[in-house]
C-alpha cells in the first residue's frame, strides 16, 4: 500500500511538472506572436498609448487620494482594536498573576494547578494559548512549539520592560501581553498569546467602507514574512517599499502576480525590539480604477481593429519560432505520461539553447524519482529497507502465508548502543549500526532484514511449519552480533537482545505481532540482556498491569494517597534520638496498602518518582520543622530523581516553605547515582553541600560501591545495609565485613548507621565495633506522622536499656 501511494505521489508530481512546462511554453509561444506583431504595429500604436497613458494619470491620481483616505481610517481602526485587545489581555494577565494560589503552584511546580489555571483563564480570555516563563528557563502551560529559543528571546523583551507586543513562537505570530509573577520576589511571567489570524483581518476589513484586504508581516532574517494568509506574494513584492518608506503612513504600489494593489503600511508594536512588524492594507487597483475602465476600454477597442491586420500578417512569419516550442510542449505531455522523452535540437540560437535546457532538466527529473524511491523505502545510513517498507512485506507476507506455515517476528535491539554513542560520540555509534546490518543481513540470509528506527532491528522469517526454526536464527544472530568490532581504534563489545512472536499463535496481524514482539523483547532484556525470548500471554497480562498502575499512580498524586511514616534513628553514645527516615506509603482506594516494591519501579520507569519524590521532601521537611531542633530527618532519592535538574530547587522550596533548617535535612543516595557519570554527579552532590544538606549512602556494600566514589566526594554517612547486620552473629566474616566499612568510615571522618537491628545481641556488637548510630524493629517500627512527637516525648529524646528490651519482645510478637 505505501508503495503504490508513493508511486501516485510520483507520478502526480511528473504531472505537475509537466503541466507547469506546458504552461511556460505557452506562454512563451504567444509572447514570441505578440511581440513581433507590436514590433510591427509600434507606430500605429503610439499616438493611442500616449492618450491611455494621460487619462489613466488623471483618473490614478484623483482615486490614489481617495484611497489613501479609506486605508488610513482602518489603520487607525486597527490601532484602537489592537490596544483594547491588548488592555483586556494585560488586565486578565495581572489578575491571575497576583492570585495568591496561583503564585503558590508557580512556586512549588505544581504543574496540574498551573495547567489548569491557564485553561480556565484561556477559556474565558478566549486566547490561543497561555503558559508561564519560569525563572529557570523552562515553559509551562498550554502553547506548543516554544522552543528553548524563544524563551530565551521572551526573556530578553520582558528584562527591558517590554511586556506587550508581536513575537513569533513556533514560526507563528501572536499577539503577546505578559505579567510578572511575584512571590514576592519575581518566579517567572505569566504570557497571553492571542492569534494575528485570518478571522482578526476579515473584522477589520468589514468595517471599512471599501474592499481592502489585512495582513500582518514580520521582518525576520532581512526578509518580510506574511504571518496571514493570502499575503505571501504581498510581501515578497513590497519588502523593498517597505525598508524604503520614511513615513509609516506613506502610500505605496505593489505588484504582483495576481495583479496591482495600493497598500498603507502601519507599524506595530514587537517585544523584541530588533524586529519589526507592518499591519499592511492593500485596495485591489482593479476595484479602484475601475471608474476608468470605460476609457480604457474604448480606447482598447480602437487599438485592437488596428492592430488585427498587423497581428494576421506578423504571426504567419512566427510561426517559424512557434513550432519548436510545439515540440517541447509535446515532449513535456509525454513525460506527463510517465515517458522517457529527448527532443532534437538543432542550431546554436536560443530556442536551441532551450531544447538543450529541456532535455537535462528531463533526465534530472528521472534521476530524482529513482532517488525519491529509494529514500521512501530505504534506510539512508544501513541501506536496509525501513520501516515502511518493513510494513509493505509483512503485509504481503501475512497475506501470502499459508496455513500451517507461520512466520516469526525477530525484533533486535543492541544493548548498552547509547552508552557507545555518549562515549565514542555518535560517528562511532553509526559504524556499529551499519557493522551489525552488515552481521545481521549475512546471519540472515534468505529472510527479510529491516532497520526501524535508531539501534532497533526486525528479521521477517518463514518458518514453514516449523517452529524450532525461530530459535535456532535467533542463537545464530546473537552469537554472531556478540562479537567484537573495531571502531575508531576502540574495541567494542557489542551484543543484542531479541524478542520473537510467532504468527498466527501471537497475532493474526501486523499491529499485535510487533505488539508481541516488543513485549517479548522487553522480557529478554529483563533477563539480562544478550539473550532471546518468545512472546507469552503472561507478558501481555504484566504490560497491562504495569501500565494499570502508572494509571493510578497519576490518580494517586492527584487525589493525595500518599503518606509518609517515620523509623526512628538512635545514637548509640547518648541513647538519644538522632534522627527519623521518611518512608513513603500508597494508600490505594481498592487495592489497600500497596508496597513500594511494587510502585516505585513503575514511578521510575515512567518518571512519575519526580513529582513523587518531591512531595515528599516538601512533607517530610514540614513534619520535621514540629520536632526538636536536634532530631533530623532523613529522605530516601532515587537516582531518577537525583539526575532531574530540579532536585536543588525542590531541596531550596520544601526548606522555604516549611522554615527547617539545611542541617537537619540528609538525602540518602544509593550507589546506582554513579553509574550516570561523574561530573552531573558531583555538580549535584556539590549544590546539595553548598546549601548546607547533608548526605547519606544508603544500602553501602551492596551494590557498585569503591573507595574511589568515597574519595571523589566526602558523604557525611554511610548506611551499612541490613544484610550485613542480619548475618552479623551467624556468618563466618561478617562482623570484619561491618568493622571494616566503620573504620572506613571513621578514617574518611564519616558516621555509619546500622539499619535493620532486630536483636540486643546485635545492638550489643555494633556498639563494641564503634557503630554511631542504628536503627530496626529492636526500636521502633515506622511510626505515623501524627504519633512521632508523642514518640520523642515518651522516649525523654533518650532510649535505655530496659525499653530496647521490651521493644524486642514486642517487635518479636508483632511478627
Amino acid at each position: 500500500m505505501a508503495f503504490r501511494l508513493t508511486s501516485r505521489r510520483l507520478a502526480d508530481a511528473r504531472r505537475n511538472v509537466a503541466h507547469r512546462v506546458t504552461a511556460l511554453f505557452e506562454h512563451v509561444r504567444h509572447s514570441l506572436g505578440l511581440r513581433l506583431a507590436l514590433q510591427f504595429a509600434s507606430l500605429f500604436t503610439a499616438a493611442m498609448m500616449v492618450v491611455a497613458l494621460a487619462l489613466s494619470f488623471l483618473v490614478v491620481r484623483s482615486l490614489s487620494v481617495a484611497v489613501e483616505g479609506e486605508l488610513r481610517a482602518s489603520g487607525a481602526v486597527f490601532d484602537r482594536l489592537w490596544q483594547q485587545r491588548a488592555e483586556e489581555l494585560s488586565g486578565t494577565g495581572e489578575t491571575l498573576a497576583r492570585d495568591f494560589g496561583f503564585r503558590a503552584a508557580v512556586a512549588t511546580g505544581d504543574e496540574a494547578t498551573m495547567r489548569s489555571a491557564l485553561d480556565n483563564m484561556r477559556g474565558r480570555a478566549k486566547v490561543a494559548g497561555a503558559f508561564i516563563l519560569g525563572i529557570d528557563g523552562r515553559i509551562h502551560g498550554l502553547v506548543d512549539a516554544v522552543s528553548r529559543a524563544d524563551a530565551a528571546g521572551l526573556w530578553d523583551a520582558l528584562d527591558q520592560g517590554r511586556t506587550g507586543g508581536v513575537a513569533i513562537l513556533g514560526g507563528k505570530a501572536l499577539q503577546l501581553v505578559a505579567a510578572p509573577i511575584l512571590a514576592p520576589q519575581l518566579n517567572g511571567w505569566l504570557v497571553l498569546a492571542d492569534d494575528i489570524d485570518q478571522r482578526r483581518m476579515r473584522l477589520l476589513e468589514q468595517l471599512s467602507a471599501v474592499p481592502l484586504h489585512a495582513g500582518v508581516l514580520v521582518r525576520q532574517s532581512g526578509r518580510w514574512r506574511a504571518m496571514t494568509n493570502g499575503f505571501e506574494e504581498k510581501a515578497a513584492a513590497g519588502s523593498g517599499a517597505f525598508s524604503e518608506a520614511k513615513d509609516p503612513g506613506q502610500l505605496f504600489s505593489l505588484e504582483g502576480p495576481q495583479g496591482g494593489a495600493l497598500a498603507l503600511a502601519r507599524p506595530i508594536p514587537t517585544l523584541d525590539p530588533g524586529r519589526q512588524a507592518l499591519l499592511l492594507l492593500t485596495y485591489p487597483k482593479h476595484l479602484a480604477y475601475a471608474q476608468q475602465r470605460w476609457l480604457l476600454g474604448a480606447l482598447a477597442l480602437l487599438t485592437l481593429l488596428g492592430l488585427a491586420v498587423v497581428v494576421a500578417v506578423t504571426w504567419r512569419a512566427a510561426g517559424r519560432i512557434i513550432r519548436p516550442l510545439e515540440r517541447l510542449d509535446e515532449a513535456a505531455a509525454r513525460i506527463a505520461d510517465g515517458a522517457s522523452e529527448r527532443v532534437e535540437v538543432r542550431g546554436q540560437d536560443e530556442l536551441a539553447r532551450l531544447g538543450h535546457t529541456f532535455n537535462r532538466m528531463a533526465g534530472e527529473i528521472e534521476e530524482r524519482e529513482r532517488r525519491i524511491t529509494h529514500l521512501a523505502f530505504n534506510d539512508t545510513l544501513t541501506g536496509l529497507p525501513n520501516r515502511a517498507m518493513f510494513h509493505e512485506e509483512l503485509g504481503r507476507q501475512l497475506r501470502g502465508c499459508a496455513s500451517g506455515d507461520g512466520l516469526a517476528i525477530h525484533c533486535l535491539d543492541l544493548d548498552n548502543f547509547k552508552a557507545t554513542n555518549d562515549t565514542l560520540g555518535h560517528p562511532a555509534g553509526d559504524a556499529l549500526l551499519m557493522a551489525t546490518a552488515e552481521r545481521l543481513t549475512r546471519v540472515a540470509q534468505g529472510h527479510f532484514v529491516a532497520r526501524l528506527s535508531g539501534d532497533e532491528f526486525v528479521v521477517i522469517q518463514r518458518l514453514d511449519g516449523n517452529r524450532e526454526a525461530a530459535g535456532r536464527l535467533a542463537r545464530a544472530m546473537l552469537e554472531a552480533l556478540a562479537r567484537t568490532l573495531p571502531i575508531d581504534g576502540h574495541t567494542v563489545q557489542s551484543s543484542v537482545s531479541i524478542g520473537i512472536a510467532l504468527f498466527p499463535q501471537d497475532g493474526e496481524d501486523a499491529s499485535k505481532l510487533m505488539s508481541s514482539a516488543d513485549l517479548a523483547l522487553y522480557r529478554a532484556k529483563d533477563n539480562g540482556r544478550g539473550n532471546y525470548a518468545y512472546f507469552e500471554e503472561a507478558l501481555n497480562e504484566r504490560a497491562q498491569h504495569r501500565r494499570q498502575v502508572e494509571a493510578d499512580l497519576h490518580e494517586a498524586i492527584q487525589t493525595g494517597q500518599f503518606k509518609l511514616v517515620f523509623q526512628p534513628q538512635l545514637d548509640l553514645a547518648s541513647g538519644a534520638i538522632s534522627a527519623f527516615e521518611a518512608l513513603i506509603r500508597w494508600q490505594h482506594p481498592v487495592h489497600g496498602l500497596v508496597s513500594p516494591l511494587d510502585f516505585i519501579p513503575v514511578a521510575e520507569e515512567t518518571g512519575l518518582i519526580v513529582p513523587i519524590g518531591a512531595w515528599v521532601i516538601h512533607e517530610a521537611c514540614r513534619e520535621a520543622a514540629r520536632w526538636p531542633d536536634e532530631i533530623r530527618i532523613a529522605v530516601n532519592v532515587s537516582s531518577i530523581q537525583f539526575y532531574h535538574s530540579g532536585l536543588a530547587q525542590t531541596v531550596v522550596q520544601a526548606l522555604a516553605a516549611s522554615g527547617l533548617a539545611a542541617g537537619r535535612l540528609e538525602i540518602e543516595l544509593t550507589e546506582s547515582v554513579f553509574l550516570e557519570g561523574d561530573d552531573k554527579t558531583h555538580a549535584t552532590l556539590h549544590s546539595l553541600r553548598q546549601l548546607g544538606v547533608r548526605t547519606a549512602l544508603d544500602d553501602f556494600g551492596t551494590g557498585y560501591s569503591s573507595l574511589s566514589y568515597l574519595q571523589s566526594f566526602p558523604f557525611d554517612k554511610l548506611k551499612i545495609d541490613q544484610s550485613f547486620i542480619r548475618n552479623l552473629l551467624t556468618q563466618p566474616g561478617a562482623i570484619a565485613v561491618v568493622r571494616a566499612i566503620i573504620d572506613l568510615a571513621t578514617a574518611l571522618g564519616m558516621t555509619t548507621t546500622a539499619e535493620g537491628v532486630e536483636e540486643p545481641d546485635q545492638l550489643a556488637e555494633l556498639k563494641r565495633q564503634g557503630c554511631a548510630t542504628v536503627q530496626g524493629y529492636l526500636f521502633s517500627r515506622p511510626i505515623a506522622a501524627q504519633a512521632v512527637p508523642a514518640f520523642i516525648q515518651q522516649n525523654g529524646g533518650l532510649l535505655r536499656a530496659p525499653q530496647v528490651a521490651q521493644r524486642r519482645k514486642a517487635a518479636s510478637q508483632a511478627r
